[in-house]
């Protein structure tokens, strides 16, 4: 561990701030949840896709740390990304440094891509456990890095937040756009979203610029770079195959003998990439609904892209028809959805137990509330959801209720 390594990502030891190419004027839904969390003991985990601005969020803490009258070198932030070492090295370099007693001051320290770290969890939790005066903050790309090994070092020690890509009222917010805009303005909005995608750097760029970016800026770093170090993953061409599969696919049954047919690989070498996948937050997986949780997790999967900017990346033709399912991708990125449901009639999404049904068309028939009036009629459900183009109703059936509402309206409602 170099001082000067220390010391270039630490500049407003010297200057007082934080260098404002560091900070974005617009902060994050999650921004509020982190910075009320500061003040408490355990250490705050934020996780999530590469990209989707975690390290400017951990800036935008530092900066109003300073801001609040903390003493600026009592502030450490060090990224293990470019530079694998251990904490213990990094924190009695900064001990020596800043000659900081760690019993008698309040330290806050911001630690980036922790997993990459050697022996972290073990590290942190006996500075933890040692120091009650520091504060950690740690974030990671991967999901694994707070695996059920780490929690159980880090056992009620730990909260983790996660960072999505941009919701699309972030995706308004960012631009300063109004969100009380006209019905129509808002559904030429959520069009230009969906297409656009949720990575906070990519907002208002061109097809062409997004698509290169997703190859080389996130899938490229995370496939060729991440998974190989991590997890020494050889074969990385299958799981770039089985990404791109997923995307221009959003929603296909996860079927791992025919997968393994498809790409002529081992079936336990793509239930582990697929398992990989998910923990890297490229993709999602949801389970078919039934009452209780083990019950779900038995049954088929289906796959979704983590954003929709991936769909327009690895889909050669998108028609008015494909649409949506991007949408079913998008909503299911928005929320915290894990299950949809299929029997005889399928549901789109299952929301705490209500069925959520996806119809982007400009005419709603009686024929297309039927997947809704069985999920309901088979759960004894009342309430049921069709997420549409732009209809806004009430419909009283048989079975209950069905709600009518635009899917922009809902995402902003959310």
């Amino acid at each position: 561990m170099e001082k000067h390594h220390v010391e270039e990502w630490n500049s407003w030891w010297f200057t007082g701030n934080v260098p404002k190419e560091l900070l974005h004027e617009y902060k994050r839904h999650l921004y509020v949840q982190l910075q009320n969390s500061i003040p408490k003991r355990y250490v705050i985990s934020l996780t999530g896709l590469r990209r989707t601005g975690k390290t400017t969020l951990l800036f935008q803490l530092i900066e109003q740390l300073l801001t609040a009258g903390v003493k600026k070198t009592n502030i450490l932030y060090f990224s293990f990304d470019d530079t694998p070492n251990s904490i213990e090295s990094l924190l009695d370099l900064y001990r020596a440094l800043q000659k900081k007693d760690f019993r008698k001051e309040k330290i806050y320290v911001f630690l980036d891509e922790i997993q990459k770290a050697d022996n972290w969890s073990n590290q942190l939790k006996k500075y933890y456990d040692l120091y009650p005066q520091m504060k950690f903050i740690i974030s990671g790309s991967e999901a694994l890095f707070i695996g059920n090994s780490v929690k159980e070092t880090l056992a009620g020690r730990l909260q983790t937040f996660l960072l999505k890509p941009l919701s699309f009222k972030e995706f308004l917010e960012i631009q300063k756009l109004n969100v009380q805009q006209s019905s129509a303005e808002l559904q030429i909005l959520f069009l230009r979203y969906i297409e656009n995608g949720g990575f906070p750097e990519l907002v208002g760029k061109q097809q062409a610029e997004i698509k290169e970016y997703v190859r080389s800026i996130v899938l490229d770093k995370i496939i060729f770079k991440d998974l190989v170090t991590l997890f020494s993953i050889r074969d990385t061409e299958t799981i770039k195959q089985l990404v791109e599969l997923i995307a221009a696919n959003p929603g296909i049954y996860v079927d791992y003998a025919s997968l393994s047919r498809q790409l002529d690989k081992d079936r336990r070498s793509i239930k582990n990439y697929i398992f990989l996948l998910q923990e890297s937050f490229l993709i999602i997986l949801l389970g078919n609904y039934r009452k209780g949780a083990t019950a779900t997790m038995r049954k088929i999967k289906r796959a979704y892209p983590v954003d929709s900017s991936f769909i327009f990346t690895f889909k050669s033709v998108i028609d008015d028809s494909f649409y949506g399912r991007i949408v079913e991708s998008v909503l299911i990125n928005n929320t915290n959805c894990t299950t949809f449901w299929k029997e005889r009639y399928e549901v789109d999404l299952v929301l705490d137990g209500i069925p959520y049904e996806v119809k982007w068309q400009n005419t709603i028939i009686p024929k297309d509330l039927d997947s809704l009036r069985s999920f309901m009629k088979r759960f004894s459900v009342k309430k049921g959801v069709l997420l549409t183009k732009d209809s806004e109703k009430e419909v009283k059936i048989e079975e209950g209720t069905i709600n009518f509402i635009p899917v922009w309206k809902y995402l902003l409602q959310k």
